[in-house]
C-alpha cells in the first residue's frame, strides 16, 4: 500500500516524523507537508498566489501552503496513484467540533473529494506533554484497526489517541460518534484586544462520544461522512 502523509503542524513537526515511522511498517510512504504550522486553518486553500513546492529529499516535499493545498498538489501533480491519505500525528486533539476547524482533518476531507480514502490522527495533549514513542505504539494499533475495516464511500476516519496519564487498565480502541457540543469559549480583554481563552479540557461531552472516549483514556475512532 502507498501512503501520502501530510499534517498541519508543519514539515519538521515530531508528529509527522512519528507517523512516517509507523506507516513504513504498513507500506510505502510519501510526505507532502506544509513548510510551517497551520493549526486551526480548517479547509483553507490558496488560490491568489503561486505555491512553492520544494523537493527536499526522495519522497519528501515541502509546500508553502495549507494542508488541503498539500493534498491537492500531491494528488494532481506528485502522486496521483497513492492508495491512502493520512494526516497527522497532530499535536493536540481533534475531537467533536474541532473537526471543522482542524487543518489535519481538512487534509483527509480533501482526499475524499479526490476519491481517496483518508485517515486523520491526533494525540490529545495535557499539561504533561506528549511522549512520541508511546504515541507511536498507540497510533500503530489505531491505524491497524482502521485498515482492517471497510470505510464507507465519501467518508474518512478520525482517530484521537488518549493522553498517557488518562489510560486506566487495558487500552481499548472504540469506534464512536463525533460529539456535537460547543467548546467553552472565552475571550480575555488585553489592551483593547480580545484574546481567545478556550477551556478545552472542560468541554461538555456526550456519553460514548469521541470526546468522552478519548478523555476517559481510550482510543476514539470515528467515521466521518462528507
Amino acid at each position: 500500500m502507498k501512503f501520502l502523509i501530510t499534517n498541519d503542524d508543519g514539515f519538521d513537526a515530531p508528529g509527522i516524523a512519528t507517523l512516517v515511522q509507523v506507516l513504513e511498517r504498513h507500506g510505502d510512504v510519501l510526505v507532502v507537508a506544509p513548510d510551517r504550522c497551520h493549526s486551526g486553518c480548517g479547509h483553507q486553500v490558496t488560490t491568489t498566489r503561486p505555491l512553492h513546492c520544494e523537493h527536499v529529499a526522495a519522497q519528501r516535499y515541502r509546500i508553502d501552503g495549507t494542508p488541503a493545498d498539500c493534498v491537492r498538489v500531491a494528488l494532481r501533480h506528485i502522486c496521483p496513484d497513492v492508495d491512502y491519505v493520512v494526516a497527522g500525528i497532530n499535536d493536540g486533539g481533534n475531537l467533536g467540533i474541532d473537526t471543522f476547524m482542524s487543518g489535519t482533518v481538512a487534509a483527509v476531507r480533501e482526499a475524499v473529494f479526490w476519491q481517496k480514502p483518508g485517515l486523520a490522527i491526533s494525540q490529545y495533549r495535557t499539561a504533561a506533554g506528549i511522549d512520541w514513542e508511546r504515541t507511536a505504539a498507540k497510533a500503530d494499533r489505531a491505524i491497524r484497526f482502521c485498515l482492517e475495516r471497510t470505510l464507507e464511500r465519501h467518508a474518512f476516519w478520525n482517530i484521537n489517541l488518549p493522553a498517557d496519564e488518562t489510560i486506566r487498565g487495558s487500552l481499548q480502541t472504540i469506534e464512536c460518534e463525533v460529539d456535537r457540543n460547543p467548546l467553552p469559549t472565552d475571550f480575555e480583554s488585553q489592551n483593547g484586544k480580545l484574546v481567545y481563552r478556550g477551556r478545552y479540557h472542560d468541554r461538555i461531552k456526550d456519553p460514548a462520544s469521541d470526546v468522552d472516549v478519548c478523555f476517559s483514556g481510550d482510543i476514539a475512532v470515528s467515521m466521518i461522512r462528507v
